[in-house]
């Protein structure tokens, strides 16, 4: 599957997904709330990057996404990464985290 990803969506935005996984991983360790989904597409239904295995999932059932239906949505999650839209989710979620002094 993630060679899938790489060919869909190419090797810059593949490495991007590894790195917001490891994003969320550091948010976890230095504010201590656990965010184990990022929001990659949210129109109709959603679907999102589970950093725990990395896949790309619906995020009602938790089940990856099929090839078929990942090369469906390949230019909706090219989108939403590269128009920093995904970016921006995560930082509006940060922002209502209370940090330490806070």
């Amino acid at each position: 599957m993630k060679r899938l990803l790489r060919e869909l969506l190419g090797e810059d935005l593949a490495n991007y997904l590894e790195l917001l996984r490891a994003k969320l991983a550091f948010a976890e360790e230095l504010y201590g709330v656990k965010m184990n989904y990022v929001p990659l597409v949210t129109e109709d239904e959603i679907v999102v990057l589970d950093k725990r295995d990395g896949l790309i999932k619906w995020l009602r059932t938790k089940r990856p996404l099929t090839e078929d239906e990942l090369r469906k949505l390949s230019g909706k999650i090219r989108e939403s990464l590269e128009s920093g839209y995904v970016e921006t989710l995560l930082t509006m979620n940060m922002s209502c985290i209370n940090v330490p002094g806070e």
